[in-house]
């Protein structure tokens, strides 16, 4: 019940209500989603809207109105993931996967990231990489990214605003290859540990791209070669071997 806890309930007997108000939200949610995780998150969603509806404190049945807002905020994150899988036209599969669809080529990876770069600041990409394509919840990727979950909402929603943008470059054979020679260093940097599930690499290539002062070339070699001879998180957890990837 975070949410609520930003709140102020002095009042005893409103925090009493809302318990087993919360209570009877989160098992709704659970119905909904299936998962812990994303369970966790239509619940938090569900009560910023609830609290900051007008009509909420007048409400004769709050337990009915709030799963109502439940099931209207689950059914928009349900077309949020359809529009995204529309732009999302191709997918990366795992080597051995069987599959209609060729893996794309680092050369194809390459031009999918700086499509998404030239519309996606390097926070929201992180994000949407973690979020929507590596599949982690809200507040474990606040804190791989040393943000907030709220920040995470935000930027996850703008990136998703993007996407369409992202999407028309891509289907127009993408942006020009780029003149400079550190930024071409990074996409191959990022295609590669793409292709290799090493967001861990990826993360990193990306907070240095936003740090202020950083020769790319130099920091790019650091990165590598900080984790070329340690496992991956996908070699430890198995955690990456389906991912989605916007691409052409």
């Amino acid at each position: 019940m975070l949410i609520l806890d930003e709140h102020d309930l002095t009042d005893t007997a409103a925090e009493e209500c809302l318990q087993p108000l919360d209570a009877a939200l989160n098992r709704y949610c659970l119905s909904l989603t299936r998962s812990v995780h994303e369970a966790e998150d239509l619940a938090q969603d569900t009560w910023t809207r609830a609290l900051g509806y007008s009509g909420w404190s007048a409400s004769p049945n709050p337990q009915a109105l709030l799963l109502r807002i439940a099931k209207h905020t689950w059914i928009d994150s349900l077309r949020r993931k359809a529009a995204l899988n529309r732009a999302t036209e191709r997918v990366i599969q795992p080597a051995d996967a069987a599959t209609e669809q060729e893996p794309l080529s680092l050369s194809e990876l390459e031009t999918a990231f700086h499509a998404l770069m030239k519309y996606l600041p390097p926070l929201q990409l992180s994000v949407f990489l973690m979020r929507d394509v590596f599949g982690y919840p809200a507040q474990e990727t606040a804190d791989q990214l040393d943000t907030t979950e709220g920040a995470v909402k935000a930027a996850l929603y703008r990136a998703r605003q993007a996407l369409a943008a992202v999407r028309m470059e891509l289907a127009a054979d993408g942006p020009a290859r780029p003149e400079d020679s550190d930024f071409r260093q990074l996409l191959s940097a990022l295609a590669e540990a793409y292709e290799q599930g090493q967001l861990p690499v990826m993360l990193e290539l990306l907070r240095r791209e936003n740090a202020a002062g950083i020769t790319m070339a130099a920091g790019i070699s650091t990165v590598r070669a900080r984790h070329n001879t340690v496992r991956t998180a996908a070699d430890r957890t198995g955690r990456y071997g389906s991912v989605l990837m916007m691409a052409a």
